[in-house]
């Protein structure tokens, strides 16, 4: 089953023929979801004091006609999209060039600070080492025979 969806307002307004009226009744009777469609456009329609006629102004339907045609080639709106993506590219290019700086400062804080952790776990080998050495002398001290 089509919804009616489309037909809604004018069957609203009144503007359907006698026969389409019926069929919409006829779907609006068993379709809930078109039927919670048409008591929100006719809630709008409520809320909405319709405006009062007026005569558009001379030329209207020239300038619409006008803007309404389309003048542009495949071609330009080709140009247009490509140069729009070019232009939305050098955009990223640039925050990107901001931005990465920015975080490169911090990176190499990061990197001086592992480096320095490592001095220290480096001298703390070293000293441990030495220290290793010492008790090996002072466990040997005892065997050395005392010169004159």
């Amino acid at each position: 089953m089509a919804h009616i969806a489309h037909r809604l307002q004018a069957f609203l307004s009144g503007g359907l023929p006698p026969a389409e009226r019926d069929e919409v009744d006829a779907h609006l009777s068993a379709c809930p979801q078109c039927r919670e469609e048409r008591d929100l456009l006719a809630a709008a329609a409520a809320l909405i004091s319709p405006l009062p006629p007026r005569e558009p102004r001379a030329g209207f339907a020239a300038m619409v006609a006008l803007n309404a045609r389309d003048r542009h080639t495949p071609f330009h709106r080709w140009l247009r999209w490509s140069l729009g993506g070019v232009a939305a590219a050098g955009v990223a290019a640039v925050v990107a060039a901001i931005l990465i700086p920015a975080a490169r400062p911090q990176r190499s804080e990061e990197v001086r600070i592992a480096q320095r952790l490592s001095l220290f776990e480096d001298l703390a080998v070293v000293q441990h080492r030495e220290a290793l050495e010492d008790l090996e002398v002072v466990a040997v001290l005892h065997t050395l025979e005392a010169r004159p």
